[in-house]
């Protein structure tokens, strides 16, 4: 969703977002509502920033609904292909 840097995993999505330049409407409102702004602007301000909130929500996220025994379900060895 970033046509400046679309090979690289970095903040510009957000300056982008600043500059008037989201793709899409609802990811331009990110930064035109005063809820989600702050945000924005944090994330356009410091790669870092962004980088260790990145890291904090997929850590999260990866810790929902985690089978840990088969009785809950088919737990693949490979992401890609059932047992």
């Amino acid at each position: 969703m970033d046509t400046v840097t679309p090979r690289a995993f970095d903040n510009q999505y957000f300056k982008n977002l600043q500059g008037g330049m989201g793709l899409l409407s609802s990811d331009q409102l990110l930064f035109t509502d005063p809820r989600s702004r702050p945000t924005v602007d944090a994330w356009a301000r410091s790669g870092a920033a962004f980088d260790r909130a990145f890291v904090t929500a997929i850590t999260k996220l990866g810790r929902v609904g985690v089978k840990t025994d088969a009785s809950q379900g088919n737990i693949r060895h490979n992401c890609a292909a059932f047992n």
